[in-house]
């Protein structure tokens, strides 16, 4: 049997972790609204983030240089983080350098399950229980897949953390946005199918991204970097190309639009090169010659 979520307990140990300084959480972040060519960005600037390890692309890198309390084979701290158990597979830890209040990461038991690999049931069948209970309030969650998808640790993981209030994701509008990137999403009139449904939905999405970058993963292997954003509503399966373009670099929520970035030089020079274009050269631009984008039917 799953276990009950309550949003009121997770959020107590959220603060209560950051209270204790286990959390970097910068409750006076600043946030800047702006608009670049027909799409809405939120910047969020936090401080707290400027310290967030990013990923080793060494494969030898030893254990030892590993933060502690990590599971074996992983390189996120565990220990001292945990806050519920989803399932079998799944633990629910605070996120130690959080862009929100709460946010969470929704881990792989089985440190040794990697970033690159793509969602299977497990993963998708977690999501959806806790996007599902912590109703009424609205949560998100994503999926950084590979280092060029915008993933600062190995160990696979998910991240969820509540929709902002005051801004407008382009997943609910109305119309089919016109993004200057590549997307492939699919909408839910009565919220997330069972989790069968929901893979095979996953892998539908994912085999158009493939198309997009030109490539496909073998079986077994690693999947196409990309990223994957879901809510009650929809699901969103973006291609990535890099995780970072002229010194700029983002992840999945980035590519809904919320950038979280740890300087006020940082928003400059996000600002200067202009977001879509930022957006266009770390996924798929619009524009090239392949697979028409959009929502299935």
């Amino acid at each position: 049997m799953e276990p009950r979520l309550s949003e009121g307990y997770l959020l107590t140990q959220f603060d209560r972790l950051v209270e204790q300084g286990m959390v970097v959480y910068d409750r006076s972040y600043r946030t800047v609204v702006r608009s670049d060519k027909g799409l809405s960005f939120e910047f969020r600037i936090l401080n707290g983030i400027a310290a967030k390890p990013q990923v080793s692309q060494d494969p030898t890198e030893h254990p030892s240089s590993r933060p502690s309390g990590c599971r074996p084979g992983g390189d996120i701290t565990v220990s001292g983080y945990e806050i519920a158990t989803i399932s079998t597979t799944h633990l629910l830890t605070a996120n130690k350098f959080p862009s929100a209040r709460p946010h969470y990461l929704i881990l792989t038991r089985d440190g040794f399950r990697r970033q690159h690999e793509p969602l299977d049931i497990h993963d998708l069948a977690a999501a959806r229980h806790v996007i599902s209970s912590l109703l009424p309030r609205r949560h998100l969650v994503i999926f950084n897949c590979g280092i060029d998808g915008g993933c600062s640790r190995m160990h696979k993981h998910m991240q969820v953390f509540p929709a902002p209030d005051d801004f407008t994701l382009w997943p609910d509008a109305a119309a089919e946005p016109e993004l200057p990137f590549r997307f492939f999403m699919r909408r839910f009139r009565n919220g997330l199918p069972p989790p069968d449904d929901l893979l095979r939905t996953y892998r539908t999405l994912l085999r158009r991204a493939e198309r997009a970058v030109g490539h496909a993963a073998l079986e077994g292997e690693a999947a196409v970097p990309h990223n994957v954003m879901a809510d009650r509503n929809w699901l969103v399966v973006v291609p990535r190309r890099s995780a970072g373009w002229d010194g700029l670099s983002t992840n999945a929520a980035g590519m809904l639009g919320m950038v979280w970035i740890s300087s006020e030089d940082k928003l400059k020079a996000w600002l200067d090169r202009g977001p879509a274009t930022v957006l266009a050269r770390l996924g798929v631009p619009a524009d090239v010659d392949c697979e028409s984008t959009g929502r299935l039917s």
